[in-house]
Parts: C-alpha cells; sequence; structure tokens
C-alpha cells in the first residue's frame, strides 16, 4: 500500500480539484460571454459550475483518502496528516456555500427555471462498465451548457444569436468531447493499476492503450472537422489531440492536467481578442 504523505494529500484534495475546476470556470465564462445579450460576463454561473467540480473530485478524493488513511494505524496517530482532512472539508464547506450563495442570488434576481449543475451522478453511474468517462463529459459538458442557460434566461439576458464564429451546437458538442476525452486519458494513466484490479474503464475494456489513444484522436479531429470554420476550436482539437500521444501510462500524474486545459487557452484567447 502506498504511503500517505502531506505532498500527496495536499496534490489529491486541492491542487487537482482546483486546476480541473478552472476548466470549469473558462468554458462557463465562454459561455456567458457569447451567449448574453450585452457581451458581459456573468459570474454567477461560473461560481456554481467551479464549485461544483472542486465539490464533486474533492468529495471523491476526500472520501478515498480517509478510507487510505484510516486503514493504516500509523496515519491515525499522525496529527499532522489529520489536520489536512480538517482543512478539505472547510475548503469543500466553503465552495459549498460559494455556490448556494450563487443559487440565492438567481432566485433573487431571476427565475429559476432550471435545475443548477451538479457532478454528483458521477458519484452513482461511475460503476457502469466503460461508461464513467462518457457520463463525466456529457454531465459536466452538457451541464455547464445547462446551468449558463438557465442563469441567462431567468435574468432576460440571453442573446438569440451567438457572435461568429459560435454556435450553440459547437458549445456543447466541443465541451462534452473535451471532457470526455480528458476522462479517458486519466484511465490511460491508471492503465495498469485498474487492469489489475479489473476496474472496467474504457482503456481495459479495449485491452490497449494504443487503440485508446487512435479514438481518442479520431473523436478530436472529427470535432475539428465539424467546426472547421472555428479556430479556436480547431487549435483546441489539435493541442488536446497532441497531448493525447505525449502523454502516457508511465507520464507523470501532474502532466495529465494539461489535457485537462487544452479548452482553456484558446478559450483565453478569444476572451482577450474580443475584449481588447
Amino acid at each position: 500500500m502506498p504511503i500517505l504523505t502531506i505532498s500527496k494529500l495536499a496534490d489529491e484534495l486541492f491542487l487537482r480539484p482546483i486546476v480541473i475546476s478552472m476548466n470549469s470556470l473558462a468554458l462557463s465564462a465562454l459561455m456567458s460571454c457569447v451567449m448574453s445579450a450585452n457581451g458581459g460576463i456573468d459570474w454567477r454561473p461560473i461560481t456554481i459550475c467551479a464549485s461544483s467540480d472542486i465539490l464533486a473530485m474533492g468529495a471523491d478524493h476526500l472520501k478515498d483518502k480517509e478510507e487510505e488513511f484510516s486503514s493504516d494505524r500509523n496515519n491515525v496517530n499522525d496529527p499532522r496528516l489529520a489536520s489536512w482532512f480538517i482543512y478539505a472539508r472547510t475548503f469543500l464547506t466553503a465552495n459549498t456555500r460559494f455556490a448556494l450563495i450563487s443559487k440565492r442570488l438567481l432566485k433573487k434576481f431571476g427565475r429559476d427555471k432550471h435545475q443548477p449543475y451538479t457532478s454528483a451522478p458521477v458519484f452513482v453511474i461511475k460503476r457502469i462498465p466503460g461508461m464513467k468517462a462518457i457520463f463525466n463529459g456529457i454531465i459536466r459538458g452538457c451541464g455547464i451548457y445547462t446551468v449558463v442557460f438557465s442563469v441567462l434566461s431567468g435574468s432576460g439576458n440571453l442573446t438569440n444569436t451567438l457572435p461568429s464564429p459560435w454556435s450553440v451546437a459547437q458549445l456543447i458538442v466541443w465541451s462534452t468531447v473535451n471532457r470526455t476525452c480528458h476522462a479517458i486519458m486519466t484511465d490511460v494513466r491508471d492503465f495498469e493499476d485498474d487492469m489489475k484490479a479489473g476496474v472496467p474503464t474504457i482503456p481495459v475494456l479495449l485491452g490497449s492503450i494504443l487503440k485508446t489513444k487512435v479514438i481518442l484522436t479520431a473523436c478530436h479531429m472529427l470535432v475539428m472537422l465539424a467546426f472547421i470554420e472555428n479556430t479556436y476550436i480547431m487549435g483546441s482539437c489539435l493541442s488536446a489531440a497532441a497531448l493525447v500521444w505525449m502523454l502516457g501510462n508511465h507520464s507523470p500524474k501532474k502532466a495529465f492536467l494539461f489535457s485537462s486545459h487544452s479548452q482553456s487557452l484558446f478559450i483565453i484567447w478569444y476572451l482577450l481578442t474580443r475584449h481588447i
């Protein structure tokens, strides 16, 4: 059993949830910008989406690490390790309050027609063989659009026509496929451990990392070709496809965080060119 350390807890309970949530922050900011009638960025859906990502991933990691912590008597007697679980719970509680404040303001200033975005269903469906990554992409990719649409339509600030080169289909398909492929790449990272443990991820079901990478590359290329007129999506898909082949099951785990931001860099590029 791997040794539980403070640096490992900091990475699993804080760094990764925050880094992954930055993609949701960037994507919700983009959708808020292009879908709003005044071209502004509404902070409420951004807060809900980013906080929900942190809560979903952070709570999942917290549960796993608490089980690992309690399984070793030496860990239980280490007050330094125990204190990090307190910090993590405080961190998750703060994110919960941010999300609740945004939701209350949404109800106050608009008609809350749709259910708020949440990644919670991932905890229920992730045990279905091979479907964890797919549901992950659908829930997070489509969920962000749903939240932004709900907030903007509730406040009467939803535009009827998106600015060039964007469309609703582009936003939904691009974000869903990108998040799904990133989730599958994390399964590539854990391929050997999942194979030994019999975890039915897509790479394990395919029985090959190479086959998985070919399929992921094809998915990115299909999205790029479908929306070839959008320079930002084209650049993002090429970047994501390159990362598929640059990263493997022997790459450092932190390197896989880059694959979650193949969208973020091009979103920042668009937002900067629009507002400068």
